[in-house]
């Protein structure tokens, strides 16, 4: 039996009070439980049994990082929406919510805050794939559908934190299939699935579904004047990002940079080269960062462009100079089934030659085990 004892000058029956008050709040603190009525259409049944089949496969993931500002570096904290693929019950989520991230934590269904790192990302692709720092085999995980099977007015169905609102759901219709004549990776055509489903900021990452409960696409971006949606919502096709996730020939740095030709680096820098790749994040734990590759640190507008300087400039892909933006293309299938790549760059005016580890990085995650 616990004893309780005065403290503080509180009388006995006023501590007791206060713990009777306690007691009620916690129980009026519990979430609600609610039941789904049984007169439910036909086509509500069908949207409330997806919806409960497929939130246990949703994350909402909290990432932090350091950005240079003119003030100096601030801690900017970024909050958005991920999902539980197979076999591994890693994270697929999109590449500008968590690169260049120092911490990212997922909040998987149970509601336990799990570490997560990238082991995958490409920034073009607005993909991004993370493992858990400690692998939970009883997380349930999507099934991954098919976006080369969709039609115009298909519905499509959205969950996720828009706001911090975490597992909301919005319905909506497939609108059309956008390419903006990019290739992925050199290779794989870009393909977007246009959306009327609500999508706002947070829903970055989550999951697209259709009336399968198959993941067709990730949340990725929305055209807008006003600053919050608009019906106009773009998602990665997940057949582009199955591609990205399934390319065994290919390496992954872990960079992201922006070309620059030799009159930019003439002005800007003052250097006689053809061109370079100025280095602007590096992914943590990826090749280039154990590498010791560096990223920008001072921001500046120049050519119209926000850059930020400071970073490595690769000159040299293992003995391809990086005359013009298509030569760092045209060298990754040479390089494609190297496990060490030499990187040559400039560096505080003193050119560098670094060893970038790949061997680790060439994976098909799709339908190999991963190696923790």
């Amino acid at each position: 039996m616990k004893k309780i004892v005065q403290t503080g000058g509180l009388s006995l029956i006023l501590l007791s009070l206060l713990l009777i008050i306690n007691l009620h709040a916690e129980e009026h603190a519990k979430p609600k439980v609610r039941t789904p009525p049984t007169n439910l259409s036909g086509e509500e049944a069908r949207t409330v049994k997806l919806y409960q089949k497929v939130l246990p496969t949703v994350v909402t993931i909290f990432s932090t990082k350091q950005v240079v500002s003119l003030k100096g570096r601030i801690k900017v904290e970024s909050l958005g929406s991920g999902v539980l693929i197979p076999p591994d019950t890693h994270v697929l989520t999109a590449a500008h919510l968590v690169d260049g991230t120092d911490e990212i934590m997922v909040k998987t269904q149970d509601g336990k805050m799990r570490p997560a790192q990238i082991v995958f990302s490409e920034s073009g692709a607005d993909i991004a794939l993370l493992r858990l720092e400690t692998p939970d085999p009883s997380l349930e995980h999507a099934k991954l559908g098919d976006s080369d099977r969709l039609a115009v007015g298909q519905t499509a169905y959205v969950v996720g934190s828009p706001f911090g609102q975490e597992n909301s759901f919005s319905v909506g219709h497939i609108s059309g299939f956008r390419e903006f004549n990019r290739l992925y990776d050199g290779t794989i055509l870009a393909e977007f699935i246009q959306v009327d489903a609500a999508i706002n900021s947070g829903n970055s990452g989550g999951p697209v579904f259709n009336s399968r409960a198959e993941v067709i696409g990730i949340a990725s971006q929305i055209l807008t004047q006003s600053g919050g949606f608009e019906g106009l919502g773009f998602v990665v096709a997940i057949n582009a990002a199955k591609q990205l996730l399934a390319l065994e020939d290919r390496i992954w740095l872990g960079i992201e940079g922006i070309f620059l030709d030799g009159e930019k680096l003439s002005r800007l820098l003052n250097l006689d080269m053809e061109g370079g790749l100025l280095i602007q994040y590096v992914t943590k734990g990826s090749p280039a960062d154990k590498a010791g590759l560096r990223g920008g640190t001072i921001p500046a507008q120049i050519f119209d462009q926000e850059i930020l300087l400071g970073g490595d400039l690769i000159i040299e892909f293992n003995n391809q100079e990086a005359c013009h933006s298509e030569c760092p293309i045209q060298e990754r299938d040479r390089i494609a089934k190297l496990d060490q790549i030499s990187v040559k760059i400039l560096r505080g005016g003193k050119i560098l030659e670094k060893t970038v580890d790949v061997s680790q990085s060439r994976r098909n995650y799709l339908k190999t085990r991963d190696i923790q």
